[in-house]
């Protein structure tokens, strides 16, 4: 009876660390195409912008996506922050992306100036649209994309405008 108990523990135990190894590698290879996926600008083509961008907007230059949430203190920061220094982002494309409704959206870009400047979009995604294009991923989380499309750097949280506009110029 030991015998039959001790090779069954060892079958549940090879199998618990064969699943265990499958799990892990199922995340790492999602985890991999995710960051093969980010390395390129996303299409914005599912967002549901407050004020529709000209497709020439889209393309062709240094785009930073702010991944945020009009709640979010840290947002709201960064939102007057680059507000403040907006001359500085005049050659780029700004895209403030929520997953709150687009009156949340409108009401955040209203209050902190966005929907009045030209370079700066606010728009919506679903959940689901967000996960797609950009994993999980907290608030504030911004992009820096360079005019060829390429991921040129990745904030997780609250960054400084000057860590921003060095990849301006």
């Amino acid at each position: 009876m030991k015998r039959y108990l001790k090779i069954g523990l060892l079958v549940l135990l090879a199998g618990g660390l064969g699943g265990a190894v499958f799990q892990m590698r199922q995340t790492l290879t999602a985890q991999t195409a995710l960051s093969a996926q980010l390395r390129h600008r996303p299409n914005l083509s599912a967002v549901r912008f407050v004020r529709k961008p000209l497709p020439a907007m889209l393309h062709n230059k240094l785009t930073l996506i702010v991944l945020f949430d009009p709640d979010c203190e840290h947002c709201q920061y960064q939102a007057q922050q680059m507000r403040l220094r907006q001359a500085d982002f005049a050659g780029a494309g700004l895209y403030w992306l929520t997953t709150q409704p687009l009156a949340r959206a409108q009401a955040f870009a209203r209050a902190y100036g966005l929907d009045s400047l030209n370079m700066m979009h606010v728009g919506t995604l679903t959940r689901e649209e967000a996960y797609r294009a950009f994993g999980a991923a907290g608030v504030p989380h911004i992009f820096i994309y360079g005019a060829n499309g390429q991921l040129q750097r990745e904030y997780k949280g609250e960054v400084k405008v000057d860590a921003l506009t060095k990849y301006l110029h």
